[in-house]
């Protein structure tokens, strides 16, 4: 069921966020989850994690891209649905990514028996570049180092 939420942004800082309830929070986080999946009108989809401020103000960041994608800015109202993510990483597995893995059955080993979070960080290192040549490239370079063992930095 789709809610109304304003979409809020601090006097000071950069980031825009949309407050949670506690009852949001309470039927989102059983069993020690964090994720949820955030659609807005129905139609645009993304994958979050629920935050709390030392104040115990419970919200979801909301990226610059999306508010892009949706052409919202502060003190927009929109329609959200929240439901937990209960997909297997918690997040959109970029395709690029899933092919290069695909093709380089010892780069998807490694990938395998890596702990959920790093998984989640290395989804992160690829979608952060915006055309699919920089992905494919990200995606052949994470492969690399994940067969040499090493730790995935990339400058």
């Amino acid at each position: 069921m789709a809610t109304q939420y304003i979409l809020q942004k601090p006097a000071k800082g950069y980031m825009h966020y949309i407050q949670l309830s506690q009852a949001d929070v309470k039927r989102l986080t059983t069993g020690g989850n964090k994720r949820i999946i955030c659609s807005f009108n129905d139609q645009y989809r993304i994958h979050a994690a629920i935050m709390r401020t030392k104040e115990g103000m419970n919200y979801v960041m909301i990226g610059s891209q999306h508010l892009k994608a949706l052409q919202l800015r502060a003190g927009s109202v929109v329609k959200l649905t929240l439901k937990k993510d209960d997909t297997e990483l918690q997040f959109s597995v970029p395709e690029e990514f899933a092919e290069v893995l695909a093709t380089d059955p010892a780069a998807e080993k490694y990938s395998i028996h890596s702990p959920q979070g790093n998984k989640r960080g290395l989804i992160a290192l690829v979608n952060m570049v915006k055309s699919s040549d920089k992905k494919i490239e990200r995606s052949l370079l994470i492969a690399e180092k994940l067969k040499k063992g090493s730790v995935v930095l990339l400058k």
